[in-house]
């Protein structure tokens, strides 16, 4: 297990996830996140990547809601850049 700071985190991203500890990072002294090291995401129970996606979808939801942004505007925006992107590759 391994603490570090918001901005240590920051400056040290890429050796901190790719170690295989589990890395509290904290902002302010207060734990802010918890990142896991995923080796193979399929060995972790259908259960839990359930409860995870669940309230992963949730969060995004609410923050979607609180942004004034309706599922109908992401999806037209969705398809907007979708084909721009489309565009682009030709």
């Amino acid at each position: 297990m391994q603490v570090t700071g918001v901005r240590d985190f920051r400056s040290r991203a890429t050796q901190i996830l790719s170690g295989k500890d589990l890395v509290f990072v904290t902002k302010h002294g207060k734990i802010a996140s918890l990142v896991v090291p995923m080796t193979d995401a399929a060995a972790l129970p259908v259960e839990l990547r359930h409860e995870l996606l669940t309230t992963m979808g949730r969060s995004i939801s609410a923050h979607l809601k609180e942004q004034g942004v309706s599922e109908s505007k992401l999806l037209k925006d969705f398809k907007t850049w979708r084909k721009e992107r489309h565009a682009a590759g030709r």
